[in-house]
């Protein structure tokens, strides 16, 4: 019991010493040691998201994902009821490869005459097994098609134009909007 009470006063005769600096040094040396023990983002995630986007990219999910969300945001739109959307893309997309290129020169002389000789060589450069991608180009929007319930009136037409026009910077000839007509069984 002693020793619990030699501890316990030795620790608060050290605090009661403590003046405002010392308080803030304290609480600074905390707030590092907290930054120093949370986890650090090793670059996985973005590596596994430059890959999710390849993926979404070259599996013809893209213009799916696209759809699906131009869908959701028209849905949202004042006058519109149930939406349709069609996006057509022009291709497939582009990555761009890090390539690595070596130049060599040379130069000699023949008797009188002075030679110069050049080579270059290019290769891809590699992260592990796969090409280091610099960029991925998305594909490009061939046009774009929706169906929806309200399109007739003029002024709702114009404003899903001005969101898909905004949102993939196409030409307004490239998207086509028609009222949804009405189905039968439904």
């Amino acid at each position: 019991m002693e020793l619990k009470k030699s501890w316990f006063e030795k620790y608060k005769s050290i605090l009661s010493r403590m003046d405002k600096q010392k308080w803030t040094v304290c609480i600074l040396l905390g707030v590092l040691l907290l930054v120093i023990a949370l986890p650090l983002d090793t670059g996985n995630t973005a590596k596994e998201k430059k890959a999710e986007d390849t993926e979404t990219v070259s599996d013809g999910s893209y213009e799916q994902q696209m759809e699906k969300r131009l869908k959701h945001l028209i849905e949202q739109m004042d006058g519109v009821g149930d939406v349709e959307v069609m996006i057509i893309l022009e291709d497939e997309g582009e990555s761009v490869v890090e390539k690595d290129v070596s130049r060599e020169s040379s130069q000699g002389n023949k008797g009188e005459e002075k030679t110069t000789a050049s080579s270059s060589e290019t290769t891809t450069v590699f992260s592990g097994e796969e090409p280091y991608e610099t960029k991925v180009i998305t594909p490009e929007i061939r046009g774009i098609c929706i169906v929806a319930q309200g399109a007739g009136d003029d002024e709702v037409r114009v404003k899903i134009y001005q969101a898909v026009q905004a949102l993939f910077s196409i030409e307004a000839h490239k998207i086509s909007i028609v009222e949804m007509g009405a189905q039968e069984g439904k």
